[in-house]
């Protein structure tokens, strides 16, 4: 008591502490780093490691777990007329202590198509983004765009961004995951916005230093060639996801990295886009990587064309079952049959805890049946995971139909059955099916 009022005689009237020895924490480690870990903004975790030796200490963990790679944010500099290229993540690398925390690393870039160099070209682009209104000249925010070209062509075709992202490889030596997306770390503090992925078919090699995914193919190398085992993937976008070209279009060589980069992860997470492609999504692509994935234990695959990708389970991934599977989660398909479904959910009955199906069409029928009874593919689905006691612990729906709704005439199922939670119910316990009709009228009332 006598320590504690001496402490309170020694805070003066603004409420800051002045005594002469440094004031220890008055809460253990754990309990400061789990307060730490809720602050979101990265201007406020910085802050919060100036704040004592005890903070930084406690809190490092959480205030310095991720480093974001970007070839924008290398710059160029000249000393005594030699050129020299730096970036914060090297600087995070090369720091003693900070890279030791680093376990996810956030790889975002892709640059303006040389096809929207030319001026009349770029005003196109640049209305599609309804930035018109801003105060600048065209011209002045085209030389902006056209001059980080010029500098991100130079940084590529001289290597830099590859040794700074092996450095950091190098030095990061409890990595665990890597995201690749084309949306800048800091976009909402940018006045100007990077280009996204594109929407159509890219031509040429998908994995040349021209390419709009030259980041993912540069990082992909890397890591093969480093021998590095990362534990989880994540393959993120904005309004347009990595092409599955990417993967289907790859050289004998550069699939070779793939596979070994896919050898040793636990978690896959991977937005793409088909480009409204027909039968892109197979074994020979993506499928293969998936299955070469031994150790996987959570995968979940989103495709982002508006028209729904048909997806057939047996052409991507074969009969391939992961013995630690987890989570199994498919976002933005269409699937003609509930059968290759039940069967996968059958294989890994002993591990699977977690579904989730969002956005997703389910077929009964035959697009030329003459059967003029309503569709209930879903229905179906959840009767014949009961009759072979298949029960989850998590099952996430949104957006479920019943056949293609192109006119949206179909309800969402999802809703009917609270997301999931009556589905699960129902698995576990039995009783009417969530989504007989007389059950679902009862719950409307």
């Amino acid at each position: 008591i006598a320590n504690d009022f001496i402490r309170y005689k020694m805070v003066n009237d603004t409420g800051r502490y002045s005594g002469p020895e440094p004031q220890p924490l008055p809460l253990p480690p754990e309990l400061v780093m789990r307060t730490l870990s809720y602050l979101d903004q990265s201007y406020d975790k910085k802050n919060a490691r100036h704040v004592c030796k005890g903070f930084a200490a406690a809190g490092l963990s959480s205030l310095t777990s991720t480093a974001y790679f970007s070839t924008s944010l290398i710059e160029i500099r000249y000393f005594s007329k030699v050129l020299h290229f730096s970036s914060p993540i090297q600087d995070v690398a090369m720091h003693p202590v900070l890279s030791k925390y680093i376990t996810k690393m956030v790889c975002d870039g892709t640059q303006l198509p040389s096809y929207y160099l030319p001026l009349r070209a770029f005003q196109s682009w640049w209305a599609t983004l309804g930035k018109q209104l801003m105060s600048w000249p065209i011209e002045r925010i085209h030389s902006i765009y056209t001059s980080r070209y010029s500098q991100d062509k130079r940084i590529v075709g001289m290597g830099e961004d590859r040794k700074i992202f092996c450095t950091a490889l190098e030095q990061f030596v409890n990595l665990k995951c890597i995201v690749f997306t084309d949306v800048a770390f800091d976009e909402q503090k940018r006045t100007l916005p990077q280009p996204t992925w594109p929407s159509t078919v890219p031509e040429g090699d998908l994995w040349d230093p021209s390419s709009p995914y030259h980041t993912f193919a540069m990082c992909i190398r890397s890591l093969s060639e480093m021998a590095i085992k990362l534990h989880e993937l994540s393959i993120k976008g904005r309004t347009n996801a990595i092409s599955h070209g990417i993967f289907s279009r790859a050289s004998p060589q550069d699939y070779n990295h793939l596979l070994n980069v896919f050898a040793n992860l636990h978690r896959i997470s991977v937005n793409f886009n088909t480009h409204h492609g027909k039968d892109l999504l197979n074994f020979a692509g993506l499928g293969r990587l998936l299955t070469h994935a031994t150790m996987l234990q959570s995968l979940d695959l989103k495709c982002t064309d508006w028209q729904h990708h048909p997806l057939k389970l047996s052409r991507v991934f074969q009969n391939a079952t992961w013995p630690r599977l987890k989570h199994f989660g498919l976002h933005g398909f269409t699937m003609y049959t509930d059968v290759e479904l039940i069967a996968f959910f059958d294989r890994h009955r002993a591990t699977l805890a977690s579904v989730a199906l969002k956005s997703m069409f389910l077929h009964q029928k035959d697009f030329n049946s003459t059967d003029a009874s309503p569709c209930e593919a879903w229905k179906h689905l959840f009767g014949e995971l009961r009759k072979r006691s298949i029960k989850f612990q998590v099952l996430d729906l949104f957006q479920i139909h019943d056949c293609y709704n192109w006119e949206g005439k179909h309800p969402d199922l999802a809703i009917r059955v609270n997301c999931g939670e009556s589905v699960l119910r129902y698995l576990r316990d039995g009783g009417p099916n969530p989504l007989t009709s007389q059950i679902i009228d009862q719950a409307s009332v």
